[in-house]
């Protein structure tokens, strides 16, 4: 059945928000804290290689983590979404909301086929980008947003982590009340969900206290104003990919094509072809592009965004190739050169984010100070998705909520404002209707 999905070659297209891969180690820490690297935690042994080299082969990403799931294939899903460089936000959160009910499922029913039962480091990390997602990603709606805390919610709690449950319970209500776009139906509706999530944790005061106001609360703030816009896709251009770089696609997608219809039926030998020639057209294209990207100067400033884009998400191609993510060897060059690779997407990360930085001095001042929050949230989520050095995190987050609470106090101290907080030995961002945190703990200085 899995072969089926072999078929359909459609041309990738590798331009827009591209994922930054960091060098870390293999393998995860026995006991989570503070943060786990979602990528570094990628078991490459334990890739199914026909699934996971489908986007390879032109494949949509969201349908081939959702047939590896079907397949029990858990931890190619789990490659495939860490590494993942097209999936929008809401599908993402909801993916790691599924990984992590097939790691550590509700009820204790058993996990996937070829995994322990009760793997709880591995929910863990899930539940960890499910509260990273639900704070930090600029696409994501409010309702969703919420509708992602209150998964997290239910699953740390299962997990027996009952602080990080309540400190997710609270950021679903801060965004029923505080949220600048919701309805009044929506915010009841979470405030309902809440309730039912603080009754779950036996916390009947916090429960009573939240039903006895509901009404109130789900009147929201009293203002509203529109969501904002996309601010970084209006100073985005396109490239046009010249016809190498076209052919060098067209021949990869095939390769990748023929390795995930053959691979199952195939003996040792015949494997070995498929990924030698999956590799060889990888170094062909990889030359290729190296021509293209050289040609970034003479570009308009906003064509070079789509370049840099272009050239972030082909070194994070060529660093799952590195790191063996793809469950098999196939350019056996790069797996020698994983931190050189890891730096070369560093750096050109490092240059997509000072290109935007420019681009957004440019603005009026309202939608300049709009881009730049968007732009490091954008930043702190890639690296809190394991996708971008984790160096920067203290200077990215330092100047994120310096930015949210400027947006915020021009907003009359209304709305939304970004917060970190510890719990459970791990680091969370979070969203709050106050620059201090709600209700029971105080945020943390960012280390």
């Amino acid at each position: 059945m899995r072969a089926l999905l072999g078929g359909g070659l459609v041309l990738l297209i590798l331009a827009g928000v591209g994922l930054l891969a960091a060098y870390f180690l293999e393998q995860p820490a026995p006991v989570p804290t503070r943060w786990v690297d979602p990528v570094a935690s990628v078991r490459s042994t334990a890739v199914a290689p026909d699934l996971a080299v489908l986007p390879l082969a032109g494949e949509d990403e969201d349908r081939v983590v959702r047939a590896s799931l079907a397949a029990n294939e858990v931890e190619t899903a789990y490659a495939g979404l860490a590494y993942s460089l097209l999936l929008p936000d809401d599908l993402r959160g909801g993916h790691w909301v599924l990984l992590a009910q097939r790691y550590a499922p509700p009820g204790g029913q058993d996990v996937a086929r070829g995994q322990e039962s009760g793997d709880q480091e591995r929910a863990l990390i899930c539940y960890q980008a499910v509260l990273d997602e639900a704070a930090l990603s600029p696409e994501l709606n409010d309702t969703t947003r919420a509708g992602l805390a209150l998964q997290a919610a239910r699953g740390m709690a299962g997990l027996g982590k009952l602080a990080t449950s309540r400190l997710a319970l609270t950021e679903a209500e801060e965004i029923a009340r505080y949220s600048l776009t919701l309805l009044p139906a929506q915010r009841r509706d979470i405030l309902v969900q809440v309730i039912a999530g603080f009754q779950g944790l036996g916390d009947q005061q916090r429960a009573g206290a939240l039903e006895t106001s509901i009404d109130s609360a789900s009147a929201g703030p009293g203002i509203s104003v529109p969501p904002p816009g996309d601010v970084l896709a209006t100073l985005r251009g396109s490239v046009v990919l010249p016809a190498d770089v076209t052919a060098a696609i067209v021949a990869r997608q095939a390769a990748a094509a023929a390795l995930a219809a053959g691979w199952l039926q195939a003996s040792p030998t015949a494997r070995a072809q498929l990924a030698t020639a999956l590799g060889s057209a990888l170094s062909d294209e990889d030359a290729v592009r190296a021509r293209f990207y050289g040609r970034e100067p003479s570009l308009s400033p906003a064509d070079q965004l789509a370049m840099l884009h272009d050239q972030v998400a082909w070194l994070t191609i060529k660093y799952r190739v590195a790191r063996l993510a793809y469950g098999t060897s196939l350019v056996a060059a790069w797996e020698g050169n994983a931190p050189q690779i890891a730096s070369q997407l560093s750096a050109a990360y490092s240059n997509l984010i000072d290109s935007y930085s420019r681009r957004l001095d440019t603005l009026a001042a309202g939608d300049a100070e709009v881009g730049r929050l968007q732009l490091l949230q954008q930043a702190l989520l890639w690296v809190r998705l394991g996708l971008l050095p984790a160096p920067v995190e203290a200077t990215l987050s330092a100047q994120l909520s310096s930015a949210s609470q400027q947006l915020w106090t021009r907003r009359g101290s209304a709305g939304l404002v970004i917060i970190t907080q510890d719990a459970d030995g791990q680091h969370f961002y979070l969203l709050s209707g106050s620059n201090a945190a709600p209700s029971e703990a105080q945020p943390t200085a960012e280390k």
